[in-house]
C-alpha cells in the first residue's frame, strides 16, 4: 500500500509543479503584455505632445499622419470619431478636441521579445527543478546520537588481552572511476603523478588506491569513510583531479572532469560495484550540470533490484533505454569486423543499470520476451540506418531460443529487414550444449537465413564433437574471467591455448572479451586469438537510438 500511495503521491506533485510552472509563465506573459500596452500608450502620448506644438493650419490629416508614423502608430481621425470596425484604437484628449490613432498588435511588434523572455522564463523553470532534484538526494551529513558516558571502574588487575576494536557500521568505502576530456602528454607518469597526490591528500584514510586504466579513466579507492563524509570525500577527490590537470593546462574548466562512484560496506559483490561505478560515471558524462555522480551498494539497493523486474519492463516499454554498440577489432586487419550490442536502462531511483544487472531478475516469460523483442527491433533499426554494412550481434536468452513462437517471430523480422546478412545472434556456450536437442530447429532454419551464432563465455575446453557439425555458429567468444589477469596466469593462458587450437579444428576464430590492458592484449595475441573487445579499445559506440533519454 505504501508503495503505491507513494507513487500517487509523485505523480500529483510533477502534474502539481508542472501546472504552476504553466500558470507561472501565462502570468509572466500577461505582466510583459500589459507593459508593452503602456510603452505603446506612452509613444501616443508623446505624438498628441508633439500635435499640441503644431498650429492649427499645420493640423492636416497628412501631416499628423506622417508625424504618428514617426512614432510607429496610424493616425485615423482627429475630431471624428471613426467606424466600430477599426482594432487596437486608442482615443486621445487633446484642447477639447479628440485624436484617434490605431497602433500595431502587441504580440506582433514585440513577438522577438516574448519569444526570448519565455526561453528564459522556461530555462530558469527547468534549472531550477533540476537543482531541486539533486538537493533532494543530497547525501544527508551523518549525525552521531549523544551517548551517556558511563563510569569507569578501576580495577587494579590489568587486562591481558585487548578486545578487538568492532567494525563501524555508519563507515562506507567509495569506488570512484574518474574521466577527463583531455589528453595527458607522453612525458607524463601518470599512474605515479596521480598516486602521489591522492596519498598526499587522503592520507588520513585507512586505505586510498589509484590506478590509471589504460582507457584513460582513473580509478580510486578509499575505504573507512564516514556516512556524511561520502559526498565531501567525492567532491575532494573531483577537485584533486582537476587541480592536477589545471597545473598541466590553465584553461581547462570544471567540466571536463567527469567523476562517477559507489559506496559501499564490507562483503559486497566488487562485480556490482564496478558496473554501479560505471553506471555512476555515464550518468555523470552525459549531463551538462553535473559532474559528480553518486551511487550506493546496499540492502536497500539490493532488495530494490530483487523487485523491479516490472519496473525494469515498464522502463524498456516506454523507451527509457539506451543501445550502445561495442566494437570487436581484428588483430589481424586492425579494423572493426563486428560490434556488440549492449543495453542501459535509466532506471528512476538506480540510474543507469547494465542489462547484466537486472536480467538475473527477469524470471517470467513474458518480461523476457519484451526484452529480446526490444532489443532486437531497435537493433534492426540501426543496422538499417548504418551504411557501413558492419555486422552486430545481440544477446538473447535462452529461454527464447528455447521457445518455438520466438524462433518464428525472429525468423519473420529477418525476413522483413532482409539484415540476415549482418546480424549474429549470440548464447553462451554451455546454453547451447545443454539445450542442444531443443535448439536443432532453430539452428537449421538461421542456417536456411544465412545469419549465425556466436558462442561466448566460453571458459574452458569444450568437445569438438558436440560443434562440428553446427554450420551456423560463425566464432566463439571467451569468458572476461578468462581474459582478465591472463598475462599473470600461466594456467588461464593455457586454457586459452587449448581453445584456440579446439577453434581452428572447427575453422572458428576464437574473440576476447573485457580486454583492458595492454599486457592482456599482447599475451592474447600470442595464443592465437584472432580479435578482441573491451575498454582498452574504446567507449562503447554510443547509437543515435536514443529513446525516453
Amino acid at each position: 500500500m505504501k508503495p503505491l500511495f507513494k507513487r500517487v503521491t509523485d505523480t500529483l506533485s510533477k502534474w502539481y509543479l508542472a501546472i504552476a510552472s504553466i500558470l507561472l509563465v501565462c502570468f509572466l506573459n500577461a505582466l510583459l503584455i500589459h507593459l508593452f500596452h503602456l510603452q505603446i500608450h506612452q509613444r501616443g502620448m508623446q505624438f498628441v505632445q508633439q500635435v499640441s506644438l503644431l498650429s492649427e493650419a499645420e493640423r492636416t490629416d497628412d501631416k499628423l499622419d506622417i508625424l504618428a508614423r514617426q512614432f510607429n502608430l496610424q493616425f485615423v481621425s482627429f475630431g471624428t470619431k471613426p467606424s466600430s470596425n477599426i482594432k487596437n484604437l486608442d482615443t486621445f484628449e487633446f484642447a477639447g478636441s479628440t485624436i484617434y490613432v490605431q497602433h500595431p498588435k502587441v504580440l506582433r511588434e514585440y513577438a522577438s521579445t516574448l519569444l526570448m523572455f519565455n526561453l528564459l522564463f522556461i530555462g530558469l523553470i527547468v534549472f531550477g527543478y533540476r537543482w531541486w532534484l539533486i538537493y533532494r538526494v543530497r547525501p544527508k551529513p551523518f549525525l552521531r546520537q549523544p551517548q551517556k558516558s558511563l563510569p569507569i571502574e578501576r580495577e587494579n588487575v590489568l587486562p591481558s588481552i585487548q578486545q578487538p576494536r568492532s567494525t563501524d557500521e555508519n563507515s562506507f568505502s567509495i569506488f570512484a572511476l574518474i574521466k577527463w576530456s583531455y589528453h595527458l602528454e607522453e612525458g607524463i607518469d601518470a599512474q605515479q603523478h596521480f598516486a602521489i597526490q591522492f596519498h598526499k591528500h587522503f592520507s588520513k584514510y585507512a586505505k586510498c588506491s589509484v590506478k590509471y586504466l589504460n582507457s584513460g579513466a582513473l580509478a580510486v579507492t578509499i575505504e573507512q569513510v564516514a556516512w556524511g563524509d561520502v559526498s565531501a570525500v567525492s567532491k575532494k577527490m573531483h577537485e584533486v583531479v582537476y587541480q592536477i590537470l589545471f597545473a598541466i593546462r590553465g584553461d581547462l574548466s570544471r567540466k571536463v572532469v567527469k567523476l562517477g562512484a559507489c559506496y559501499y560496506q564490507s562483503k559486497c559483490d566488487q562485480t556490482q560495484v564496478y558496473q554501479l561505478a560505471r553506471s555512476a560515471l555515464s550518468v555523470a558524462t552525459n549531463n551538462v550540470w553535473q559532474h559528480i555522480h553518486l551511487t550506493p551498494l546496499n540492502k536497500t539497493h539490493e532488495i530494490s533490484m530483487q523487485n523491479s523486474e516490472s519496473d525494469f519492463i515498464k522502463y524498456i516499454e516506454n523507451g527509457q533505454f539506451i543501445l550502445f554498440f561495442q566494437p570487436l577489432f581484428c588483430f589481424a586487419t586492425q579494423e572493426i569486423t563486428q560490434s556488440e550490442a549492449l543495453l542501459r536502462v535509466r532506471h528512476e531511483k538506480l540510474g543507469l543499470i547494465a542489462a547484466k544487472q537486472f536480467v538475473p531478475q527477469l524470471h517470467s516469460k513474458e518480461s523476457l520476451w519484451t526484452l529480446d523483442t526490444f532489443i532486437v527491433e531497435h537493433t534492426f533499426k540501426v543496422l538499417s540506418k548504418d551504411k557501413s554494412h558492419l555486422l552486430a550481434s545481440v544477446n538473447i536468452h535462452t529461454i527464447n531460443w528455447c521457445d518455438p513462437k520466438f524462433a518464428n517471430w525472429l525468423l519473420e523480422k529477418l525476413a522483413q529487414s532482409q539484415l540476415a546478412k549482418r546480424v549474429l545472434f549470440e548464447m553462451t556456450l554451455d546454453d547451447f550444449c545443454q539445450q542442444r536437442v531443443l535448439l536443432e530447429d532453430i539452428v537449421l532454419r538461421l542456417e536456411t537465413v544465412g545469419t549465425g551464432l556466436v558462442l561466448d563465455q566460453v571458459s574452458e575446453s569444450f568437445n569438438v564433437k558436440d560443434l562440428k557439425q553446427v554450420q551456423c555458429i560463425k566464432a566463439l567468444k571467451l569468458s572476461f574471467d578468462l581474459v582478465h589477469n591472463i598475462d599473470e596466469s600461466h594456467a588461464q593462458q593455457k586454457i586459452v591455448r587449448h581453445i584456440v587450437r579446439q577453434g581452428k579444428q572447427l575453422g572458428l576464430p576464437v574473440y576476447a572479451v573485457g580486454v583492458e590492458t595492454q599486457t592482456e592484449l599482447q599475451c592474447l595475441q600470442r595464443l592465437g586469438v584472432k580479435g578482441a573487445q573491451g575498454y582498452y579499445f574504446s567507449e562503447p559506440l554510443q547509437q543515435l537510438e536514443l529513446a525516453g533519454y
